[in-house]
């Protein structure tokens, strides 16, 4: 391969890193998505639950208003629904606290006939609060034919954690469509369904289906960008999730034995929170398949936050630290490249001395390459190994709620929202065009495809995330230094 070939495949490999920033941060490549279950899913769960939440009644009980230090609470003594609650840490874009129930509220009740789940979930129920100094418990109770039913909440005052218990056989739990509707929506993110089965989290989608059973999942979760109710069961469970339109999921919990006893995390997708847990509730975060890299990144970010304070300038540091680490690799890939340039002029002889025997010219273009040691893929291959841990940074940017709402410098009071005037994205683009004119070996042809670069890049970064923008344009800057430096220095 000669100089050419190799700065052309180093262009394909940039245009192809462009295009998979446009599409590749849906959902279409996670591992753990799924649009049909498995068959031995599909076998254990023996008779669907009828259920009609179209016909979910208007509230016409008490509200019972109940306030922790994380959230307030109301539940409505009409079946004992909850119909609000509020994180009191955290805002929505217009600085009210964030809403995680939907309108219509969460955890109706759900028994084995439609006649009782709509009783249940119209009744007016009485209702006693218990309060001590780590929980506040309230008791729903209904007389029935021949039992009493009897649902009861306990939310732990320090904690993002609720209970959710009935105490009357066969009768479970439903909610949906989402979670914290007010909540940034974003094409590169799955926001719906997760469900744990104890080796892996799946993605609950349904793209072609209606719905989707399982059985005995370690926890099951209706999760936003940012926030997530995730429901874990004590008990041995059902589980049906309908789809009723675009990003409107129902989740469907009944106990396959009697009582149905669960908890549920109800709060914001924080790694370190919700690892504390120890059931890879993290897993809430989709930080996509190099999740084995992003999330030891945001440990890095985090740390360093802890000391300045800005997680703009954590930012920076973690740009700079991965530069640090890589800079071989940078320095002995554009090394080659200006060996290849060098070179190239004995290239060209060659080809005009053996241009009637392209096998001859292949062994002595080899032959020059071994003389001159030089490397054709030495180019390329530095990029290559640097592109798993710069799609890792992408996502991590892209979901971690540390950086929403969070200020860095002026104009840019949000981290996670976009650069307001497209300031440092404009400065992303001139960057990387500087970028293009001092990298070596490219013919005409290659060096306008390779300026197109910078532009199509500027107008897809217009609307990303400035904490995003900042970290390309670091990195664009960093790697300016590097091309100089080693075009002076490091001949």
């Amino acid at each position: 391969m000669d100089e050419q070939k190799a700065s052309f495949l180093i262009l394909i490999l940039s245009l192809a890193l462009a295009l998979l920033l446009y599409y590749y941060f849906g959902n279409y490549f996670s591992p753990s998505s799924t649009q049909k279950q498995t068959k031995k899913e599909k076998q254990k769960v023996s008779k669907p639950i009828k259920t009609k939440t179209t016909e979910i009644p208007h509230f016409k009980g008490k509200d019972i208003a109940l306030e922790t230090e994380k959230y307030k609470v109301i539940i409505n003594s009409q079946g004992g629904i909850l119909k609000s609650l509020t994180l009191k840490r955290y805002m929505d874009d217009k600085g009210h606290p964030m809403e995680l129930i939907p309108p219509k509220g969460f955890f109706y009740n759900l028994a084995d006939n439609e006649k009782l789940t709509e009783k249940l979930n119209n009744a007016i129920m009485k209702y006693k609060i218990r309060k001590s100094k780590s929980a506040i418990t309230v008791i729903f109770s209904l007389p029935l034919d021949n039992s009493t039913f009897k649902k009861e909440y306990t939310f732990y005052t320090n904690e993002y954690k609720m209970d959710i218990n009935i105490k009357t056989p066969h009768i479970g739990v439903f909610f949906g469509p989402k979670v914290a509707p007010k909540d940034r929506k974003s094409r590169y993110s799955f926001s719906g369904p997760l469900v744990y089965n104890g080796k892996k989290v799946k993605e609950v989608k349904l793209k072609k289906q209606k719905e989707a059973s399982f059985e005995d999942p370690v926890w099951v979760a209706l999760q936003s960008l940012y926030f997530t109710v995730s429901v874990i069961p004590k008990v041995h469970t059902k589980i049906k999730i309908t789809k009723e339109g675009k990003g409107k999921y129902y989740l469907y919990i009944t106990p396959k034995d009697k009582l149905f006893v669960s908890w549920a995390f109800v709060g914001p997708k924080r790694y370190d929170l919700l690892k504390s847990y120890g059931l890879r509730l993290e897993e809430n975060i989709r930080f996509g398949i190099f999740g084995f890299i992003s999330k030891p990144l945001l440990q890095i970010m985090n740390f360093l936050y802890k000391y300045v304070h800005n997680y703009g300038v954590a930012i920076i540091i973690l740009t700079i630290l991965i530069k640090i680490v890589f800079h071989p690799l940078t320095v002995k890939g554009y090394k080659s490249m200006n060996k290849m340039k060098e070179i190239q002029p004995l290239i060209q002889q060659l080809k005009e001395t053996y241009k009637d025997d392209p096998n001859k010219l292949n062994q002595e273009i080899m032959a020059l390459y071994k003389k001159y040691k030089v490397n054709p893929f030495g180019g390329c291959l530095p990029m290559l190994l640097q592109i798993p841990v710069f799609f890792a940074l992408y996502k991590l940017l892209m979901v971690s709620i540390e950086l929403r709402h969070a200020p860095f410098i002026l104009w840019i009071t949000d981290l996670s929202a976009k650069d307001p005037y497209y300031i440092t994205p404009i400065a992303m683009g001139v960057t990387m065009f500087i970028q293009q004119i001092l990298t070596p070996g490219q013919d005409p042809m290659q060096g306008k495809l390779m300026f197109f670069l910078p532009v199509f890049l500027t107008v897809i970064f217009l609307n990303f995330p400035s904490g995003l923008v900042l970290y390309f344009l670091v990195n664009n800057i960093i790697t300016i230094g590097e091309q100089l430096m080693i075009k002076y220095i490091y001949k």
